[in-house]
């Protein structure tokens, strides 16, 4: 390592004198002393028994072999001149990408909104998926935050609370109950219940409390999407269970209230703790702190 570090050093001050046309110069573009840029041509030249500088009044002349070695340098210091511009971009965010994975796009569209504000150059993908599948796509890096209704336990992740909201049970506008307000938690189990699919905190939510009273869920139809379970309810295929925050504007469907039953649906913002401090992890963290 420290050989080629002195390597480059000595590489960096030859490519400072050719450029430049003199030790001096060279001194001063690099913040070196001259004697420092001495040192480093004369231990290149006798490391490779190349001479590499003709010394001349006024200045210093390439030798035939510098020529091409100076073509060599000019491509090497210019990749690095623009792999450190793009490092800065990156620092920057003023390119790059990020990726959201959410088990609602309304819970985090918000903080989408304010980072494209912040920072319009990086491109932004949201994907959708359940709880269990969203944080198996972040441990294996296809997805740089998750959007997930629980906070996982382990200490490989980080997770930052984005809202709270209660659950609430949902019919189709021509059932029977759509003529109330609210409605008791065995009532609701007296009906054929539209469920999501394993994973899903909505299921989890019902089925721990429907054990904890020591009721049975005898008629269930299971959906894998929000949006297809939104569709059975309104078809009238059953009653289903839905946070606040995803209740939308729907003339087909009626909104019930539990009298006997006080639930609450959190959504988390997650990220793996090896990776918090990259600089668009933290960025993102950074909005949801303001």
């Amino acid at each position: 390592m420290y050989y080629r570090a002195m390597r480059y050093a000595q590489l960096k001050a030859f490519h400072a004198v050719a450029v430049n046309g003199g030790f001096s110069k060279a001194a001063q573009r690099l913040s070196l002393t001259q004697p420092a840029i001495s040192d480093h041509i004369r231990k290149l030249e006798d490391a490779y028994g190349s001479e590499l500088f003709l010394r001349r009044r006024g200045g210093v002349e390439l030798t035939a072999f510098a020529r091409k070695l100076l073509a060599v340098t000019e491509r090497m210091f210019e990749a690095e001149a623009q792999a450190l511009e793009l490092l800065a971009k990156a620092k920057g965010l003023e390119e790059g990408s990020l990726v959201i994975g959410a088990d609602a796009a309304t819970h985090v569209l918000p903080l989408i909104r304010r980072f494209r504000e912040r920072y319009p150059k990086v491109a932004v993908r949201l994907v959708a998926g359940n709880s269990a599948q969203l944080l198996d796509r972040l441990d294996r890096f296809e997805i740089d935050f998750a959007v997930i209704a629980e906070t996982p336990p382990q200490q490989a992740y980080q997770a930052r609370l984005l809202r709270d909201d209660a659950v609430t049970a949902f019919t189709a506008a021509s059932h029977p109950f759509a003529r109330r307000a609210e409605i008791s938690f065995a009532e609701f189990l007296s009906q054929p219940v539209v469920l999501r699919e394993e994973g899903s905190v909505t299921r989890t939510l019902l089925v721990e409390e429907a054990a904890r009273r020591s009721l049975p869920i005898a008629n269930v139809i299971e959906i894998e999407s929000r949006e297809a379970a939104r569709e059975a309810v309104a078809g009238g295929m059953g009653i289903g269970i839905i946070s606040t925050a995803e209740i939308v504007p729907d003339a087909r469907l009626h909104v019930l209230r539990f009298s006997d039953w006080s639930a609450s649906m959190s959504e988390w913002l997650v990220c793996l703790a090896a990776r918090s401090d990259l600089h668009i992890i933290r960025a993102v963290l950074g909005l949801l702190r303001r």
